[in-house]
């Protein structure tokens, strides 16, 4: 039986494949009817390289539940050009994912600390739960309720 990759693997996979590979990779996996169409082609071919990228890790990460939606392309995008992202929408609407994303879009030895700013505590708690367990990225909330222990900054130190 041949070796079956890990989610690091693939994604280091998806990160590392040629922008040429990425169409064929992208068709014959994700269901094509959910993915934005009309955007992807109108996107320049780096641009597209990088939707096409952000699709697959979304894919794995998601053990082939999601595909990101166009708003959160858009907002990978941006990211990718070093530009600020402003999403305003309604709770549930994915502005998560896009996060998510671009932390795997990069190469993680390259980026060990992550700092995502919420304000509501109790969203504090489900972007954590998110990232830890559905995105695989390992967080910690941080907040006036964090301990100040030492014992407990020696156990969760996150690098």
């Amino acid at each position: 039986m041949d070796h079956v990759p890990n989610l690091d693997e693939k994604l280091s996979f998806f990160r590392s494949c040629s922008a040429a590979e990425l169409p064929g990779l992208v068709f014959s996996v994700l269901p094509v009817h959910q993915l934005p169409g009309s955007y992807l082609e109108s996107l320049s071919a780096e641009d597209s390289a990088v939707c096409l990228r952000a699709c697959m890790i979304c894919w794995a990460i998601t053990e082939g539940t999601m595909v990101p939606r166009e708003m959160q392309l858009r907002t990978v995008v941006a990211d990718y050009h070093g530009q600020d992202t402003l999403i305003s929408a309604g709770t549930g609407s994915g502005k998560t994912l896009p996060i998510a994303l671009c932390i795997h879009l990069d190469n993680p030895s390259d980026h060990r600390i992550n700092l995502t700013v919420s304000p509501l505590k109790r969203l504090q708690v489900t972007q954590e739960s998110d990232f830890n367990k559905r995105f695989h990225i390992p967080t910690l909330v941080i907040n006036d309720d964090t301990s100040t222990e030492n014992a407990f900054w020696n156990v969760n130190r996150v690098f």
